[in-house]
């Protein structure tokens, strides 16, 4: 018995992790960029700066980036050695920016790629690049991060609805289920001009860039077709449960409208009868009033949370229909939503469910806003009248 136990002592003390690397020979990765030009990949790929942490001293940016270049994904990472004499650690990874030149190709490709490496987890974030090199851009405070993207993903999913964070895990998901088509927020660059004044008081022009989140990237069959508008966008995130909250402005009389912030939101979809049913419900607080609504009237605030409820109806409808007619994609699952509650339905209309039943298929839709908060004002200057 004591042999058993000294035989296991001896085996835990000779082994170690066969592939342990100490923290000074590693490049922490935040974040990857990945395009395609001319059948060959190019790679973007941001690590951190090791002495960034040391504030006694002036390092520079916080992150480096480097480029790698070659016929496959691999051989482009494994370039990246030449200029760094680091390790790439990618289990820290944030971010994932795809190309949309390589996105309109197949990004199946991709989605491959990663499932295949063993030490990156799965929960960064993915997103298409409108852009190209959008990681070496510097903003007017610091250099881009993927810290800095994902929080304003964060806000504008919160405040506005636009975007949302789809991690690799639902991206693979979107890709693997063959009732489901993949749909991804947007990045992009916008240029800008700033001038300064040199010592010879002479005026310098320089050209700066800043990089927006854009909207909704629909696809089709793996690949990129176009990106939604606004409200396509917002109608999205608002069905599949992907909102925090959104603002709804209304004219209610000629140029003046009414703004209402809808902060707690639940969409419910379902399947009956060969029909879609859409069933949203949302309360909020009037955070704008130019008209003449007495929101303290009971009678006049049951009219505007009804001429609310169908403002919102008619615009997701108008969003839904504007998707089936141009772009002919189930990005809302509808058909995912049979397979699950219907299998019999399923059976007889996942084969030609491109060829009519998706442009066909009825959906009712129901929209309802309770409005909870109407400002702190008894009476604006537009309900004295």
């Amino acid at each position: 018995m004591i042999k058993k136990i000294l035989l296991i002592l001896i085996i835990f003390l000779l082994t170690g992790c066969y592939d342990h690397k100490e923290l000074n020979t590693i490049a922490i990765m935040t974040a990857t960029e990945i395009n395609k030009i001319n059948n060959e990949y190019i790679i973007n790929v941001q690590v951190v700066n090791p002495q960034s942490s040391d504030k006694t001293v002036n390092v520079g940016s916080p992150f480096f980036v480097y480029e790698g270049k070659g016929i496959t994904l691999h051989e482009a990472y494994r370039n990246i050695k030449t200029q760094s004499s680091r390790f790439l650690y990618p289990n820290h990874m944030q971010l994932l920016i795809v190309n949309e030149k390589l996105a309109k190709e197949d990004i199946s490709e991709i989605i491959d790629f990663y499932l295949r490496i063993p030490d990156t987890r799965t929960e960064f974030n993915v997103l298409i690049g409108k852009s190209d090199n959008i990681l070496n851009i510097t903003t007017p405070i610091d250099d881009i991060s993927a810290i800095s993207i994902l929080e304003t993903m964060r806000t504008n999913n919160k405040y506005l609805g636009i975007t949302n964070l789809v991690t690799f895990n639902d991206f693979a998901n979107m890709n693997l289920n063959k009732n489901l088509e993949i749909i991804l927020p947007s990045i992009e660059t916008v240029d800008y001009t700033e001038e300064s004044t040199t010592i010879e008081n002479t005026e310098k022009t320089e050209i700066k860039s800043l990089y927006k989140l854009g909207n909704l990237a629909i696809f089709k069959d793996n690949k990129l077709l176009d990106y939604l508008d606004k409200d396509e966008s917002i109608t999205y995130n608002l069905i599949k449960n992907k909102v925090a909250s959104i603002l709804i402005t209304k004219e209610c009389e000629k140029d003046k409208y009414i703004t209402a912030e809808a902060t707690e939101i639940k969409s419910e979809i379902s399947t009956k009868n060969k029909e879609i049913n859409i069933n949203v419900k949302m309360s909020g607080n009037i955070n704008e009033n130019m008209c003449n609504i007495k929101l303290n009237n009971e009678k006049e605030l049951k009219k505007l949370e009804k001429e609310l409820s169908k403002y919102i109806k008619d615009k997701i409808e108008t969003s839904i229909n504007n998707i089936r007619k141009n772009y002919n994609s189930d990005i809302f699952g509808f058909l995912d939503l049979i397979y699950k509650k219907d299998y019999k339905t399923y059976k007889e209309i996942k084969d030609t469910w491109y060829d009519g039943e998706f442009q066909n298929i009825k959906i009712n839709i129901k929209s309802s806003i309770d409005i909870i908060g109407k400002g702190n004002v008894q009476e604006g200057n537009n309900e004295k009248n």
